[in-house]
């Protein structure tokens, strides 16, 4: 399985979660060709705001105790860029590697991975995860155009619309 084809298994779970009136924005977290989570967010209908696709797939592996060593081998696939919150995560869960398809211009985090490598470049056993961006991009970016079509609620609407501003 290649990472597009990975990507592909995030994009068709955010397909899912729009069925069920929530933003498509999916997390996949894969150890070699094996899934070991997937989640996506549930703002809508959990009416919260901290249950971010990434955040609840980082803490359901995180639950299974793997090793620092295996953590570093972990990709996550997810549709849009990770906020600050998720990327944090994702920092002090060791992970690997992230790809993600659509740029997040209000609240993606992504272009603080440089800062955060110069900070820790002296520090041992700190690694920052390798990040990677526009894979299935348009397909992604069509699932927020749908989104915000059949959106209920003005403010994730117009977070929507925001991202769509950029891409």
């Amino acid at each position: 399985m290649d990472n597009r084809d990975k990507m592909k298994i995030a994009y068709n779970l955010a397909k899912e979660a729009l069925e069920k009136g929530e933003m498509p924005i999916a997390a996949v977290i894969f150890k070699d060709d094996d899934i070991v989570t997937k989640a996506y967010t549930s703002e809508f209908n959990d009416e919260r705001f901290l249950v971010h696709a990434e955040l609840k797939a980082l803490m359901e592996v995180d639950k299974q105790k793997y090793s620092y060593a295996d953590r570093r081998k972990m990709k996550m696939f997810v549709t849009l860029e990770p906020c600050m919150m998720c990327l944090g995560a994702s920092l002090s869960f060791f992970l690997g590697e992230i790809h993600y398809s659509v740029e997040a211009p209000i609240d993606g985090a992504i272009g603080f991975i440089d800062e955060i490598k110069n900070r820790t470049s002296n520090k041992p056993g700190y690694a920052i995860p390798k990040t990677f961006s526009g894979m299935l991009k348009e397909e992604c970016t069509e699932l927020f155009n749908d989104y915000i079509k059949v959106a209920p609620n003005e403010g994730l609407r117009n977070f929507a619309k925001g991202i769509l501003a950029v891409t």
